[in-house]
C-alpha cells in the first residue's frame, strides 16, 4: 500500500492557466468563446456580469422534462439554464485538461469520479435534487467529445474522510484504535455532514471494505448564502435612498423565486431586475471582502471583543444603477451576528443534530471519537466554537480538528479514492455502491394507520434487519452485487391493503409527516388490483439501478416457484447510494465541481506504480517530508517534483526547484552580506545576468564567500561549498544546463541526491527563521506603534501560521521579509523579491511572490516571474514599480547597504 503521507504529496492536479484551483464562473464574450475560472474573474468588465453559483440549480432540472430551462441572463445577451452553463463550463475546463494531459505525456484516464453533494434537505433543492444532478452531470460528460467509458460519484465528506484517513495523516486517525469519525464539510454552497465508522480494529489504515458511512445529511447553505446575507444586511445599512420595508423585503423574495426557478427574467418590474443585478455585483465583493475579514479576525472566541472591519463599496439605490457608490465597511462583529444568527441557527445546527440523532441508533460502539472539518467555508472559525459549545454532550472530549488548506482537499480525497481501487479484489474502492442513510419503510393498509414492523430478508447478501422494525436497509450497506437484481422482504401487516396502501419510504426517520426525509415524495399511494388474493404475508421488492433510483414493487400473492401472482408497482423514487459504474480501470480522473471553486485531479497505472517504489525510497520519502516546512516557493516547486512519473517532467521540475532555490539563498545571502558591510564598494549584484541554474549559482558562491563572520541568517548556507556538496551541485547544474539545451537526456541525470542536499541545507536556514510577509499593518490611535499581522509563509498556501506584531516599523503588505522569530528581528527582501496580486489570479488571496529574473536592456527594465505560477511581470520606472526600479537601477550601480530592523515583539496567533 502507498504510504498516505509520500501520496497526499505526489497526488497531481491539473494545471489549468497557471492554477490548479479553478473558480467555478463563467463570462460570455458577444464574440467568440465563454472565458472561465481565473480568465473570466481577471476581465474588469465581467464583475457585473458574471455567471456563477449554478450547481445547486443543476439538481433542480428534471433532464426528462420538456419545460423551458432557459433563465440565467449572460454578458452575450443570451439565456442559459443550469445545464447549459455547467456544459459550457465543463468543456472548456476538459479542453484546457485534454492539452495538458499531451503537454505533460499522460494518456487520459477513461474513467472519471466526481464529487457530489449529499442528498439534499433543503427548501433550495427538490425533492429528486441527487437524482436529476446526476442524470444532467451524466448527460453532459457521456458521448465521443469526452471519451468516458465510466462516470461515478463519490459524496464530498466521503473524499474528505480519505483524505484524513490515507492523505493527511491525521493524528488521531494514526492511532490503532476504532474510530467514529464525524465529517463536516462546509463549501461555496452545501453544508454536508455525515458519521464515517471504522470497524477494523488495530491500525485503521489497513482497512478497506470496512469503513461504513453514516446518518448522512446535507443543506444547500454555504459561502454564496453567507455572501447574500450580509449583501441584504449592508443594503440596508447604507443605502442613502430611503427604501421601505416591504419594498426591500419583496425584491429579496423575487431575487430568491428567480434563483429557484418560481419566476421568469421576461416578468420582473425593471427596477427590481436592477436590484437584482446589483445584488448579484454586491455579492461577487462581498466575497472578497469575507475571505480578507476572516484573514484579519486573530481570536474566534464566541465572546471575544471583536474590532476587525473592511471596506466595501455599494450603490446608494439598489434599484438604480446610475446611483452613487458609498463607501461602507463589514465589521467582523456583524459578520458574526448574520453567521450565528442567519446561518448558524436556522440550518447549520439543526443539520448536525440530525446527523448526530441518527448515528446514535446506528453507531455500533461508542460515541464519535473525531471531527473532521473541511470545507472553504469553514475558515469562519465561530463555526469549531459552536459546535463545541452546542454539542458538548454527544462530542465530549472529541478534537474538532480542521485542515489547514481547504481548497483542494476534496479534489485529493477524490484521488485517494482513486488510487484505493487499485488496492482492492474488485476495483471497488471503499465508497462504491453503498448506501449512507437507513432506507425505512412504513405502511398504511386501508387506512389502520402507519405502524413499524420488522422485515425478514427473503433475498441473500443483504443486511439484517429482523431487530430493527421498520428498517429495510441499514447505512452502509453495501449494494453493488445487487444492482439491477429485485431483492426482497417479507412483512406482516396488521390487516389486508384490499382497497390501496400507502407508503413512506423514508431516510433514516420512521415518521410519516417527516417530509424532508420522504424519499418518495411525488407519489405514496398504491391501489390494489380488483380481486386480488393475498397471502399471510406481503413481499416487499426493489429493484435498485446504479444511479440510486429504486422501483418498488409491493406484492401481494405468490404461486409456485415463488412466481408472481397479485402485485402492485410504485413510483420509482431516489434513494443514498453512492454511485460507481463497472469499469476495469487503467487510471481515474478526479473531478470536485465545486459551488464556488474546481479541481481536477488524476492517477493511472504508471503513476502509481512510480509511487509506490518512490513510497520505499528513503531519499524521497526524506523529501517529502519537507513539503510542508520549506518556504512557499521552495515547497510548492517541491511539491511539482514530487509528482512527476515522466523522467523528462522530472528532470525539468528539478530544474525549476533548483533555480527557485538558488534564488531564494542567494538573495538571501546577498543581502546579509550588504547588511554587514559599512563601507560597500562592490558591484556583485552587477555580474548576476538573469535567475537561471549556473548564474544563481556562481551569484550564490559569490556571495558566500565573502560572507563576514557576524552573518548568522545565511551561515548554514556555506554549507553548499563544502568539498562533497560542491562537487554534486556543481555536476547537477553542469548536467541541468546541457539538457536545457539538448545535449543530454534526462535519463543521464540524478536529480535526487543533489535536491536532497538543497532542501535539507534550506530547511536548516529556515528552521528558526522564517519567511513570510506582513498584512494590515496600522498606526494606532494616539501612539507612535504599529501593530499588524505576520504570516510564516511555509509549506504550500493557504498559510496557518500568523503572529501578532506590535512595534515602530510600518511594514506594507507587498513585503516579503525574514523574521527571526526569538529576537525580533525583520530582513526586507525587496527589491529581489516581492508580493503583489496578479489580475489572471485575484482569487488568491495572498497573490504571487515574484522573484528577480534578469535586466532587459532594450527596454531598460526588469522582468520578474512568480513562484509556483507561469505569471511574469516588468518592473520600470514607469509603472507602478517605479520605487523597485529605482533600487535595483541603485544595485545595478554598486552594492548598497541595507539594514537589519529591530522592530519590536510577535505573539503566535492560534487561528482555531
Amino acid at each position: 500500500m502507498i504510504e498516505r503521507d509520500f501520496f497526499i504529496n505526489t497526488v497531481r492536479l491539473v494545471d489549468i492557466e497557471g492554477a490548479t484551483n479553478i473558480p467555478t464562473v463563467l463570462y460570455y464574450q458577444k464574440d467568440g468563446p465563454p472565458l472561465f475560472g481565473h480568465l473570466a474573474l481577471s476581465e474588469e468588465k465581467a464583475r457585473f456580469l458574471i455567471n456563477e453559483d449554478f450547481k445547486i440549480d443543476l439538481g433542480n432540472i428534471d433532464p426528462t422534462s420538456t419545460k423551458p430551462k432557459e433563465k440565467f441572463i449572460t454578458a452575450s445577451g443570451e439565456k442559459k439554464s443550469a445545464i447549459q452553463l455547467s456544459s459550457d463550463f465543463m468543456n472548456v475546463v476538459f479542453g484546457y485538461t485534454k492539452e495538458w494531459f499531451q503537454d505533460n505525456n499522460v494518456s487520459q484516464p477513461k474513467n472519471i469520479i466526481i464529487a457530489e453533494p449529499l442528498s439534499l434537505q433543503s427548501d433550495l433543492a427538490s425533492p429528486e435534487w441527487l437524482t436529476f444532478y446526476r442524470n444532467n452531470i451524466k448527460r453532459i460528460l457521456s458521448g465521443q467529445r469526452y471519451g468516458f467509458e465510466s462516470i461515478s460519484f463519490l459524496p464530498e465528506p466521503f473524499a474528505v474522510f480519505q483524505y484524513y484517513r490515507y492523505g493527511h495523516k491525521h493524528p488521531i486517525l494514526s492511532q490503532r484504535a476504532k474510530h467514529n469519525a464525524l465529517v463536516i464539510d462546509f463549501g461555496g454552497g452545501t453544508f454536508d455532514v455525515c458519521i464515517i465508522e471504522t470497524t477494523k480494529e488495530g491500525d485503521i489504515r489497513i482497512g478497506g471494505k470496512h469503513s461504513r458511512p453514516l446518518a448522512a445529511s446535507s443543506v444547500a447553505i454555504g459561502g454564496f448564502y453567507i455572501n447574500r446575507k450580509i449583501a441584504e444586511h449592508l443594503i440596508q445599512k447604507y443605502s442613502t435612498t430611503s427604501i421601505p420595508n416591504k419594498k426591500f423585503k419583496s425584491a429579496i423574495k423575487t431575487y430568491w423565486d428567480w434563483r429557484k426557478d418560481y419566476i421568469d427574467w421576461e416578468v420582473i418590474a425593471p427596477n427590481v431586475k436592477e436590484f437584482i443585478k446589483n445584488f448579484h455585483s454586491l455579492v461577487r465583493e462581498v466575497e472578497n471582502a469575507k475571505i480578507t475579514l476572516c484573514k484579519l479576525i486573530n481570536n474566534w472566541d464566541l465572546n471575544c471583543r471583536l474590532s476587525e472591519s473592511v471596506p466595501i463599496s455599494i450603490r446608494s439605490d439598489p434599484f438604480d444603477s446610475n446611483s452613487e457608490v458609498v463607501n461602507g465597511l463589514i465589521k467582523a462583529t456583524e459578520l458574526q451576528n448574520i453567521f450565528i444568527n442567519n446561518v448558524w441557527k436556522p440550518h447549520l445546527q439543526p443539520n448536525i443534530r440530525r446527523t448526530l440523532s441518527r448515528g446514535k441508533s446506528e453507531i455500533q460502539q461508542g460515541k464519535v471519537s473525531v471531527a473532521l472539518l473541511s470545507g472553504g467555508s469553514a475558515n469562519i472559525g465561530w463555526l469549531r466554537n459552536l459546535i463545541k459549545e452546542n454539542f458538548d454532550e454527544d462530542l465530549t472530549n472529541v478534537e474538532i480538528f480542521p485542515l489547514p488548506n481547504f481548497q483542494e482537499v476534496v479534489s485529493q480525497g477524490l484521488s485517494l479514492e482513486c488510487a484505493r481501487r487499485y488496492f482492492t479484489e474488485d476495483k471497488k474502492g471503499d465508497f462504491s455502491n453503498i448506501t449512507y442513510n437507513r432506507i425505512c419503510l412504513i405502511m398504511n393498509p386501508d387506512g389502520y394507520g402507519y405502524n413499524t414492523r420488522p422485515f425478514k430478508n427473503k433475498s441473500p447478501n443483504l443486511p439484517q434487519v429482523n431487530d430493527m422494525p421498520g428498517v429495510l436497509l441499514p447505512s452502509a450497506s453495501i449494494l453493488h452485487k445487487l444492482i439491477d437484481k429485485p431483492i426482497k422482504w417479507k412483512v406482516k401487516l396488521p390487516r389486508r391493503p384490499s382497497k390501496k396502501l400507502e407508503y413512506r419510504f423514508l431516510r433514516s426517520s420512521l415518521d410519516p409527516d417527516d417530509t424532508e426525509n420522504i424519499l418518495n415524495i411525488v407519489n405514496y399511494v398504491a391501489y390494489t388490483p380488483p380481486n386480488a388474493k393475498f397471502d399471510a404475508e406481503i413481499q416487499i421488492e426493489l429493484t435498485v439501478k446504479e444511479n440510486g433510483t429504486a422501483y418498488p414493487k409491493f406484492i401481494y400473492k405468490t404461486g409456485p416457484y415463488d412466481s408472481v401472482i397479485d402485485y402492485v408497482e410504485g413510483i420509482p423514487f431516489p434513494i443514498d447510494l453512492t454511485y460507481s459504474q463497472e469499469s476495469v480501470p487503467s487510471g481515474y480522473i478526479g473531478f470536485d465541481f465545486g459551488t464556488s471553486n474546481s479541481s481536477i485531479s488524476f492517477v493511472d497505472d504508471s503513476a502509481i506504480q512510480v509511487y509506490s517504489k518512490r513510497s520505499k525510497d528513503e531519499g524521497f520519502r526524506e523529501l517529502n517530508d519537507l513539503v510542508e516546512l520549506l518556504p512557499f516557493p521552495l515547497a510548492r516547486h517541491l511539491a511539482t517534483y514530487l509528482s512527476q512519473t515522466d523522467n523528462e517532467k522530472l528532470v525539468n521540475e528539478a530544474r525549476e526547484f533548483v533555480e527557485i532555490s538558488f534564488a531564494l539563498a542567494s538573495y538571501i545571502s546577498y543581502l546579509e552580506y550588504c547588511s554587514c558591510e559599512k563601507n560597500i564598494t562592490s558591484k556583485i549584484f552587477k555580474g548576476l545576468t538573469q535567475r537561471s541554474a549556473g548564474p544563481l549559482w556562481y551569484f550564490l558562491t559569490q556571495c558566500i564567500e565573502k560572507m563576514p563572520a557576524s552573518a548568522y541568517i545565511s551561515k548554514n548556507f556555506k554549507e553548499f561549498l563544502t568539498d562533497e556538496n560542491s562537487d554534486i551541485l556543481d555536476t547537477l547544474v553542469t548536467e541541468l544546463t546541457k539538457h536545457k539545451h539538448g545535449k543530454i537526456s534526462a535519463s543521464e541525470i540524478n536529480t535526487v541526491r543533489p535536491i536532497q542536499i538543497i532542501a535539507n541545507i534550506s530547511y536548516k536556514v529556515f528552521s528558526e527563521i522564517y519567511f513570510g510577509y506582513f498584512e494590515q499593518v496600522q498606526k494606532q490611535k494616539f501612539s507612535k506603534e504599529y501593530t499588524g499581522r505576520f504570516w510564516k509563509a511555509h509549506g504550500r498556501s493557504p498559510f496557518i501560521n500568523a503572529f501578532q506584531y506590535s512595534g515602530s516599523y510600518p511594514f506594507s503588505d507587498d513585503e516579503p521579509v525574514l523574521l527571526d522569530y526569538k529576537e525580533g528581528k525583520v530582513m526586507p527582501l525587496q527589491p529581489l523579491i516581492f508580493w503583489d496580486v496578479c489580475t489572471k489570479h485575484s482569487d488568491v488571496y495572498e497573490g504571487h511572490c515574484f522573484f528577480y529574473d534578469k535586466y532587459e536592456k532594450k527596454s531598460n527594465s526588469y522582468s520578474y516571474k512568480a513562484a509556483g505560477y507561469k505569471c511574469t511581470c516588468n518592473v520600470s520606472e514607469k509603472n507602478q514599480y517605479r520605487e523597485i526600479a529605482k533600487q535595483l537601477n541603485a544595485l545595478n550601480q554598486i552594492d548598497c547597504a541595507i539594514e537589519i530592523i529591530k522592530v519590536g515583539s510577535f505573539s503566535k496567533i492560534s487561528l482555531s
